[in-house]
Parts: C-alpha cells; structure tokens; sequence
C-alpha cells in the first residue's frame, strides 16, 4: 500500500511537471518579421567571432552582408585558427566592401578566446549598436531590420533571439531537442524578460547591445574570464538595470550548432556546470535538474517495464500491481506526447517522440561530465583550448 501511495504522489507530481514543461516550450513569444525601412537607422557594427570554422563561415557572412538594412558593417575576428576560416574571410572582403577581416592576437591570461575575440573587434566597431553573431548561424535578409526596429521601438538595451535550430543526424534529434528545452524551461522567457525577476540569461549566437550600455559595463572585459559568456552578459546588463529581452526568432535565422555526438559532448560539457552559476548552492542545483531529468524521462519507462513484467509474466493481478501498470502507461504515454511536440517544434520526424528517455540520459551524462571536468581541474575544452575554472 506505501508502494502504491509513493507511486502515486510520483504520479501526480510528474504529470503536473511535464504538462507544465509544455506549457512552457510551447508558450513563447516570437520577434515579428518586419520588411520596411525606418528612416535614419542607426548604424549597427556586427561582429563575428571565427575560430577553426570553414565549415560554417562562408554561409554565415554572406547572409550577413546580404542584409537589406542600409547601414551596417561586418567585422569578422579570425582568433587564430588552425584551418582555412582566415582565407575563406579574406576571399570574401576581396568582394565586399563593408566586411572587415581582423586577424586576432593569442588571447591575455585570465581570457577566454571567444570574448577576447569579441573585445578585439569592438576596438574596430563604429557602430551605435553592437550585434555578436555566431559563425554556425545564417541569417534571413530582412533579419538586421527586424531586431534593429524592434529595440528602437520598445526602448529595449540588450536583445537575445533563439534561432531556428537545424538538427540534421540521429545524435542531435535526440539530444538537441532535450537540452535546449530544458534550458528553455529553466530559464523560462517570461522570467528573463520581467525587470522583477532576477533571472537573466542569454543566447550567445545572438546579442544585440546599445553600445553606450555595453561601454557603461565594461563589455567583455567585465566577464572576460566567464566561459558561458552570453548568461554573464545578460546578468551584468539586467542586474545594473537596463532592459533585457529574449525572444524566438525562427523567421530570422537559423543555426546548426553541432553535427555529430563528439561536438554535441565537447559543445555542452562547456556550458552546462559553468552556466549553473558561480554561487556555492550550484552542486545542490545539479542535483535537483538530474533528479527532474530522472523524473522526465529515465523513470517512468522503467517502471513501466518493471510493473509489466511483474503483471503479465509474474501473474500478480492484485489491484495495487494493476493500478501502478495503469499509472506507468499513463506516465509513457505523456512524456510520448511530449516528445511529440517537441519534434514539432524542431521540425524533426515523429518517431523522436520515443527517444524522449534516451535524450535525457544524454543530458545528465553531460551534465556529469561538465561538473567533473570542473570539479576536477581537468578543464573543459573547446576549439582546441582547455579552460580550468
């Protein structure tokens, strides 16, 4: 009967849970598309941080200089990459007059590469509004227009938008989706952008910034040594009490942040235990996501399979075993559905509805690996560097 209650209450609370969590990826505010021009726009100075990525950097800055906005410069820092990107940047400022190429120094100690990068190409920027982009990013024409009339109009001094994230392989259909969802409910958009709450976070394939704001901070020089650059951004800008903002914006740009498991590890091994803060009380918040993300994804289908087995092959028909069997298809069939809408979302096929469990085991094995790596002075890697925290 103890079994029967406990089961019960896991019940009740994990359905609340997850009809909450999709409440919440589904529920979300996108920035509008806007075509027509305003008169005297503001010159904006995008800058685009570049490191070991001819893969991507082709694409991303020709949608960038492609841009219908009439006044704008791109500045794309080349932070001494081992492969072709330098080149590839050069061919393209032969053929465009508003891209400059900045071939950036070995980074200071106490720096990291990315906001070293970024600090560099500020030094060049003209612009009144400072736009950081990321190279897997290609944006839409009428994008720089958008978010430009956006902030203007709504008085706004930080701007971040979610891109729409293309998932090409197995590995990231199923460990995308999961990851960047939970972040999304976390670290919900309603919280973000309420000036009450203290909550702040940000997309760092996308920051759009006043530049007096940016300058009246410090810039990167202010979080120079913070791995999850765009959440120490946002909380430095919200907590000095200017005006952030976060918002999906699909119409706008899309994103390919990863293409295989390796970088998927490698990418958010980086970002998950730095990104929980630097407060003491972090280690109790990593606990608490893995016991949820046990909850999500990993849970139910065991007990499904436990209680299954224990009815069909075991012969135990008591009202107790037969009610929990009920409880655990329920459970199945709901984080299905989850995973339903989230491949919708993400414009995947639907049979990654059942990779739901897999995903999340994903997720806490990444978040293990992410804590350990820091915990344990081995330091967390990206582009070739190694970062001890």
């Amino acid at each position: 009967m103890l079994a029967l209650v406990i089961i019960s209450m896991f019940t009740i609370l994990l359905t609340i849970l997850l009809l909450n969590l999709l409440k919440v990826i589904t529920h979300y505010d996108e920035l509008p598309v806007v075509k027509t021009i305003a008169e005297n726009p503001p010159l904006v100075s995008i800058i685009v941080p570049m490191r070991n990525e001819k893969r991507n950097a082709r694409h991303c800055i020709e949608s960038l200089i492609s841009q219908n906005y009439p006044n704008f410069e791109v500045i794309a820092v080349d932070d001494m990459s081992k492969d072709n990107t330098l080149n590839i940047l050069k061919d393209l400022a032969s053929q465009h007059g508003n891209l400059e190429v900045i071939e950036g120094n070995p980074p200071p100690e106490g720096w990291v590469g990315k906001n070293h990068a970024l600090w560099q190409g500020v030094k060049w920027a003209k612009g009144d509004w400072l736009l950081f982009v990321d190279a897997d990013t290609t944006s839409e024409p009428y994008m720089l227009n958008s978010v430009v009339r956006y902030v203007e109009e709504n008085k706004i001094d930080m701007l971040s938008i979610s891109p729409f994230q293309v998932l090409g392989t197995f590995w990231e259909r199923v460990a995308q989706p999961i990851i960047i969802t939970s972040i999304h409910y976390v670290l919900s958009q309603k919280k973000i952008n309420d000036p009450k709450s203290k909550i702040a976070a940000a997309n760092g394939q996308f920051i759009l910034i006043r530049r007096s704001v940016y300058e009246a901070l410090g810039g990167h020089s202010a979080i120079k040594d913070r791995i999850v650059e765009d959440f120490a951004m946002a909380r430095l800008v919200k907590s000095s009490g200017y005006r952030l903002i976060v918002m999906i914006g699909k119409k706008l740009m899309r994103a390919r942040m990863y293409t295989n498991l390796g970088e998927i590890w490698e990418g958010w091994t980086k970002n998950l235990f730095p990104g929980l803060s630097r407060r003491k009380w972090k280690w109790g918040r990593l606990v608490f996501f893995i016991v949820v993300l046990l909850a999500w994804g990993i849970i139910p289908p065991i007990l499904f399979v436990w209680s299954f087995v224990n009815v069909v092959f075991g012969g135990v028909h008591t009202p107790v075993s037969l009610l929990i069997l009920a409880e655990s298809i329920f459970l199945l069939i709901l984080i299905i559905y989850n995973g339903w809408q989230v491949t919708r979302i993400f414009a995947i096929p639907r049979y990654y509805s059942f990779t739901f469990p897999l995903g999340t085991a994903v997720l806490i094995a990444i978040m293990l690996s992410s804590a350990y790596r820091v915990a344990s002075g081995v330091g967390v890697t990206w582009k070739e560097r190694v970062y001890r925290l």
